[in-house]
Parts: C-alpha cells; structure tokens; sequence
C-alpha cells in the first residue's frame, strides 16, 4: 500500500476544538498555549533522536503547520506542506460537539457533506506515498489523530481513536511477512522509547474498509 519506509508521525499540540471537545475536522483550530507547550516538549524528543528527520510534512491546516515550526526551532529542517495529509473533512459535523459524532465516527460513518472514510485513506495514501518517495531518509509527518486512523485503514485494519496530542511515534519496516509493515515505537520523553502494538493488535476488518 506504501512505501514501507521509515518515518515518524505525530498529532498536532492541544487546539481550542480540542479543549472545547468540539469536531474541527477540515476547519481551522488554532494552537492552545498547553499545545505550544506541547510542541515545545516534543521538539526536544525530536532533537534528541539518534535518526533525525531529514524533512518535516504537515498538513495546510494552523494547528499542524503551528506544531510543525516550533519542533522546527530544534532541528531546522526543511518544512514542506501537504493537504493530503489534512484531517478528514466530516462535514455538517464540524463545529459539533464529540458527544453528538463520537462514536458515529468510530463507527466510520461518513459526515453528511463530508468525505467517506474510503475517500479519506486514498488521499492519505496519495500524500505519503508521494512524500516517503520525494524525501530521503526518514521524514517527520506532522498531522491529525484521524491520520493514524487513516494508515490503519490502508491495511484493513479497526485502528482504534486513542492517538493523543503531540506523542512522536515512530514507524521502522518490519519483517516481509508482517501485514502491518513497520514496527512502531512512541517515544515518551529523549530517554525512553516504548514499543507501541495499536497497529499490530487491531482488528483485521471482514469487510474491505476501500
């Protein structure tokens, strides 16, 4: 499905819809000063890496490119910027309260006047296969929890809603017959790095999820 190459990924800093438990999907949300403070302990996780990005991607959207030039501050890499790596577009279900579409979301309903959950793991695949291939070595992604949902889609996979705010994962290739390709590592602060098995341990969908 993409390149199994490595990479990291992580979710934008703590935004306003995030503290209001608001849905911002494709509109904008900008950085809370708990996320700037987010980004600001992360950029140190980054700076400490044995194998530093060479290039940061992040979405259109403030709260990732926010995110993505304060980790920035601490490795001073080239920033490019990408829609296709943007958080689903859910529709009449912006602006509404997680009360309201959590668990429609969960459910992969499609927002009215918003874009399918199939619809959002093919532009997510266009935008990664188009940047693991552009950039050499590994490259820092700089996106939305609906993303991490998203690369578990690509493989068929019920990847469960639990990706917090700024939390670097990191993704390495794994053994050929893996059906999820990378293993997964979170690192919690510049010292510790644990293996992370949401991908491994989710459930395979009967039905095709594309």
């Amino acid at each position: 499905m993409l390149p199994a190459k490595h990479f990291y990924m992580i979710r934008h800093g703590e935004t306003e819809a995030n503290k209001a438990e608001i849905m911002a999907g494709s509109m904008d949300s900008p950085l809370t000063e708990k996320g700037r403070a987010q980004a600001k302990s992360v950029q140190n996780i980054v700076k400490a890496l044995d194998i530093k990005p060479k290039v940061i991607v992040h979405s259109h959207l403030s709260r990732a490119r926010d995110t993505a030039t304060i980790i920035n501050e601490g490795i001073n890499v080239p920033l490019y910027e990408d829609k296709d790596v943007a958080e689903l577009h859910a529709g009449d279900w912006e602006g509404v309260s997680y009360d309201v579409c959590r668990d429609l979301l969960r459910g992969w309903a499609t927002p009215p006047n918003g874009e399918s959950f199939a619809q959002f793991c093919k532009r997510l695949q266009r935008g990664k296969t188009h940047n693991l291939n552009k950039h050499d070595g590994p490259i820092l992604i700089v996106c939305h929890g609906g993303v991490f949902r998203g690369l578990g889609g690509l493989y068929n996979l019920r990847t469960p809603a639990i990706f917090k705010n700024c939390h670097l994962y990191e993704f390495k290739p794994a053994p050929n017959d893996s059906h999820f390709p990378w293993e997964v590592w979170t690192h919690e602060d510049e010292q510790t790095r644990q293996e992370c098995t949401i991908f491994h341990d989710s459930e395979v969908s009967k039905e095709p999820m594309l």
